[in-house]
């Protein structure tokens, strides 16, 4: 069996392991885009210097062949071939797409200029390290994790920080409007400009435009406004495309020996139940494992995921899952100066979470979504995060006998 991966990140490679452990003479083959793979997660890290570059490479399963600067612009689903740009064809029994996501760049005046960067790519870290050190100001469009995590690892290597996020507050995608009060107020701490509602539409040498009428000087800009899943190369092949591929529970897409997995693929989100993209690196190793032994004939359903992020910004904790950022359901919340607690719930089921400040158990929280289990007698110390280990067992075995 000739088993073919585009894509070398975390469902690329699961999929690998999974493959090589249930047959070893099978022949396995990933298509690299890099010359090898590497954690995009650590890229903010390695940028603040928390981890150095020899740090962040992906260990290739022993027995897999990896062929890196290889970018495929088109598969041919009949002939069971895909074309890269230096013009070679790689042929399959079974293909898996785990080609991710890029970052997304808006069209506007000055956006190629040298000083502007998205943060997806090895490549982009080491021209900003190249020029950081030159730098007093960087202007970062976007106010999501991506900016977060660039914006604090700028700071620490002392760069000023102006935030111009479109929506009224930082962080819109995970959190309500209460709680991203409290991580603006530690930004302002840090001395950390955020401006609302307005957006960059023009840049020339050292300034951004506004839409607002406003400029700002700067020698620094970067774009952390989302990313789109890598699907261009599909067209003409039939492949099923909604935002990302469309697959089934067995991570298999619309045709035959094709299958998808990752940043990419459009799965099931169990609190919002319908399909949407998911972009976690626990998610997409999931994915990987299943579209592998599916693969490989092991008939395995993918049951979905729930959306969430754990993080620490300018050192708030913050854990976010499912609906959080909802009001339409029933809501209970509780905060203080430092801290903001919120359960959405419907019908007694926990559908999202806002916890900024000290929290534990996570897992606890996303195994009851996961679950959808009734929790109506335990609103309140689920609120609270009150829960130490001996109460989980406990809380598990009253809640699933409701």
């Amino acid at each position: 069996m000739k088993y073919l991966i585009i894509g070398a990140s975390a469902a690329g490679l699961a999929a690998a392991e999974t493959l090589q452990k249930i047959n070893k003479n099978c022949q396995i083959t990933i298509l690299c885009r890099e010359k090898k793979p590497y954690s995009r997660v650590l890229l903010p890290y390695l940028l603040a210097g928390d981890v150095v570059e020899q740090e962040i490479f992906l260990q290739v399963p022993e027995g897999v062949e990896l062929i890196g600067k290889k970018e495929v612009i088109q598969i041919d689903p009949k002939k069971k071939e895909v074309f890269t740009t230096s013009g070679e064809a790689f042929s399959f029994d079974k293909l898996l797409i785990a080609t991710g996501a890029y970052a997304v760049k808006p069209e506007l005046d000055g956006i190629n200029l040298p000083f502007v960067f998205t943060v997806r790519n090895l490549s982009d870290i080491k021209r900003i390290q190249e020029i950081v050190i030159k730098r007093n100001r960087a202007v970062i469009a976007g106010g999501g994790l991506i900016s977060m995590r660039v914006g604090e690892a700028l700071h620490r290597l002392g760069i000023k920080i102006t935030f111009v996020i479109k929506s009224n507050h930082v962080l819109s995608r995970i959190l309500d409007k209460p709680a991203s009060v409290i991580v603006e107020q530690v930004l302002a701490e840090h001395d950390i400009e955020i401006i609302k509602e307005d957006e960059i539409i023009k840049i020339v040498k050292g300034k951004a435009y506004l839409d607002s009428g406003r400029s700002i000087n700067c020698s620094l800009i970067v774009f952390g406004k989302g990313v789109h899943p890598n699907v261009h190369f599909l067209k003409g092949s039939g492949v099923e495309v909604n935002r990302g591929i469309v697959v089934n529970q067995y991570q298999q897409t619309n045709l035959e020996d094709i299958y998808a997995a990752g940043d990419v693929a459009e799965t099931l989100d169990i609190t919002y139940g319908e399909k949407r993209i998911n972009a976690l690196w626990p998610v997409a190793r999931e994915q990987g494992h299943i579209a592998a032994l599916n693969m490989a004939s092991i008939h395995t359903i993918c049951e979905g995921s729930v959306a969430r992020n754990t993080l620490e910004t300018f050192g708030l904790p913050i854990f976010t899952a499912g609906m959080g950022h909802d009001e339409g359901l029933e809501v209970v919340r509780e905060q203080g100066r430092s801290f903001y607690h919120k359960l959405v719930l419907n019908n007694g089921v926990l559908k999202g979470t806002i916890f900024v400040g000290k929290v534990i158990n996570e897992g606890f929280y996303l195994f009851l979504m996961r679950k959808k289990l009734d929790v109506s007698k335990f609103v309140y110390p689920l609120l609270k995060n009150k829960f130490k280990y001996p109460n989980l067992v406990y809380s598990y075995l009253h809640i699933s006998h409701l």
